[in-house]
């Protein structure tokens, strides 16, 4: 039995899921926001937001409230994610059911203008997400090798020497693993607006974050055509390690999350047909308790095998702050047509990591400013109410632009929405939207390039939400 000493707190801060920018990025990444209303017009709402939704578009909108109102809705997600691996292709698909929002509006009595409050429950991010890939790499480069000096995985489960530095592994193996993503992020918000002037709002969102993440990840390793028969040793001084025939990795990463956000918007409208919204949202503060857990499992030919069992663990606590948000939108509304457009400037560059070591922030942070870029987003919508009966459909299109610097234009994620609802006299409504979303995407199971899949994501998801105004 192998008895070298190892620091359990270097295996764990340094293998394939180490805190990194893509953490950062999860956080900060938000597809698109709430309400079936909003969703089936686009999500071009800062210069509409006449609802409860406006607590997440623009908080100034709420001032055009009237009535106290109370909505809610939910989704139901699901993302298709084909992958292809050395010309092997694979598909899996991920889907959830969620509460996206809840909340009251509550406008108060004044002389003069308009003062709105409210208080919700809004679904911040959806990380559902799934990753499916097999195929047989006939490089020279393995996870047994990329593993090596990052901890004792490989040394445990008998694939090294007694050093734990040295593997006769050198690649060619069929490699293959499920990567499932899952949990939420969102805040309970307390939201105002005030008509400064006439027809001028002012509005500010502020909220605690509360919500959870969980990476589950099995990754495996096949010597199919015994290119490390009997006569190959992964411990030259132990016999039973001859005969390599299989490896297996597995995974956990679990989050934490609590934080703080706040939004403030303007809303300005003219002649009461044409309204223009601008917002700055701040950054999120995200404070993580991050419990990663791992275990393994080797076989030989020889009939032994290995396992680390119980499952080795680390628990570790830091923060992430996403960048600022800029919004700017109009609508205008004739004749029962209302067409709206946003734009949105993100700063990806402003995200940060703080409370890793100061060594491993820096580089994460460095990593940060190299690989990211601010970027421009916008969305179109258009909404008509049929004839003045309350049947209001919808339609829209927004692009949400890939973050990294040098990724092509077909990583940068396209959505088609469409909605239809009904809104009676006494103020009762109903909606439902369809937002279809296409993207690509890479990863890298090790190094850069070696070991690649490459993605080609779809997601559909159905949006349904109620309301009631007296």
């Amino acid at each position: 039995m192998k008895t070298k000493i190892f620091t359990l707190l270097l295996l764990l801060t340094s293998t394939i899921l180490a805190q990194n920018f893509n953490d950062a990025l999860r956080l900060s990444f938000q597809p698109y926001k709430i309400g079936a209303r909003a969703l089936g017009m686009g999500g071009a709402f800062t210069a509409v937001s006449d609802d409860y939704t406006a607590t997440s578009y623009n908080p100034a909108g709420l001032f055009q409230l009237r009535r106290m109102e109370f909505h809610g809705g939910l989704n139901y997600l699901s993302v298709n994610n084909n992958t292809t691996f050395f010309g092997n292709q694979s598909s899996i698909s991920n889907s959830s059911i969620r509460l996206t929002d809840l909340g009251f509006v509550f406008p108060f009595p004044v002389i003069r203008g308009s003062l709105v409050f409210a208080f919700g429950y809004n679904q911040n991010n959806n990380f559902n997400e799934g990753l499916a890939f097999e195929g047989y790499n006939s490089g020279n480069t393995s996870m047994i090798q990329a593993l090596l000096g990052k901890g004792d995985v490989s040394y445990l489960l008998y694939l090294t020497d007694q050093s734990g530095n040295n593997t006769p592994i050198n690649g060619k193996l069929y490699q293959a693993g499920t990567i499932l993503n899952s949990g939420t992020d969102a805040s309970w918000l307390l939201s105002g607006a005030i008509e400064v002037a006439k027809n001028l709002a002012f509005g500010v969102s502020i909220g605690v974050i509360s919500g959870e993440f969980e990476r589950n990840r099995d990754y495996s390793e096949e010597d199919v055509y015994n290119i490390y028969n009997a006569n190959v040793k992964t411990d030259p001084n132990d016999a039973r390690t001859a005969d390599f025939e299989y490896f297996k990795l597995q995974e956990t990463l679990k989050w934490e999350l609590t934080g703080f956000t706040s939004k403030i918007g303007l809303m300005y409208r003219m002649q009461d047909f044409m309204r223009f919204g601008a917002t700055i949202k701040f950054p999120s503060i995200y404070s993580i308790k991050e419990l990663y857990l791992v275990d393994g499992y080797s076989e030989f030919g020889t009939g032994f095998s290995a396992d680390i069992d119980p499952p080795l663990e680390s628990k570790l606590e830091y923060e992430i702050w996403s960048p600022f948000e800029f919004g700017l939108g109009f609508s205008v509304t004739k004749f029962g047509l209302t067409i709206s457009g946003d734009v949105n400037l993100t700063d990806y560059t402003q995200m940060e990591m703080k409370g890793l070591s100061p060594s491993k922030t820096s580089k994460v942070n460095r990593d940060i400013k190299q690989l990211f870029r601010s970027v421009m987003d916008y969305s179109l919508g258009a909404e008509y109410n049929i004839l003045q009966t309350g049947v209001r459909v919808r339609g829209g299109y927004f692009t949400k632009i890939s973050p990294f610097k040098d990724d092509p234009k077909d990583f940068d994620r396209k959505y088609i929405t469409f909605g239809i609802g009904y809104i009676t006299p006494e103020g009762f409504s109903l909606d439902f939207a369809v937002v279809r979303g296409t993207w690509k995407n890479i990863g890298d199971n090790y190094g850069s390039g070696v070991s690649r899949t490459y993605q080609s994501l779809k997601s559909t998801d159905f949006v349904f939400t109620t309301s009631f105004r007296f």
